[in-house]
């Protein structure tokens, strides 16, 4: 006898799922019918639903909008205003990188944690690259300390 997974609490769907996949649908083919939802999408648009422009995302802050953007223009980019900052991308505040261009979003991201090695598990998904945390941590305790010299 074949156990399959339970896919949700409502009887009514999983008795649809166990049908399904009865008459010989694949796991994905009756989940997607019982459950009666596409598969989650994921596009610019995802990304960037409900979040806005920059001056949505710092309404009442624009002092501090003002003061990324200066550091950004600074090092090389200048945001745009239907950018999106994204804060947890940036290596440091203002960073450049870490405003995400409203067209090819989800490629930007892919490829700036590509390139600094950081994993990513969300909208975009990336493997990490680089040192593990924990190496890492070890790597600066193994640095000589130049203070006072």
């Amino acid at each position: 006898m074949t156990v399959y997974p339970t896919i949700s609490d409502n009887i009514a769907v999983q008795a649809a799922y166990l049908e399904s996949r009865r008459l010989g649908e694949s796991h994905s083919i009756a989940e997607m019918l019982a459950l009666r939802q596409l598969p989650g999408v994921s596009t610019d648009r995802e990304l960037f639903a409900g979040r806005g422009t920059l001056a949505d995302q710092f309404k009442g802050e624009e002092h501090v909008l003002e003061q990324l953007s200066r550091k950004a223009a600074a090092n090389g980019r200048k945001p745009q205003y239907t950018d999106l900052y994204e804060p947890s991308l940036a290596a440091y505040p203002g960073d450049p990188e870490a405003f995400i261009p409203a067209s090819g979003g989800r490629s930007h991201i892919a490829e700036v944690c590509r390139r600094r090695g950081w994993a990513c598990d969300g909208t975009v998904k990336v493997k990490a690259s680089g040192p593990s945390i924990e190496e890492r941590k070890n790597q600066r305790q193994s640095r000589p300390n130049k203070k006072g010299s």
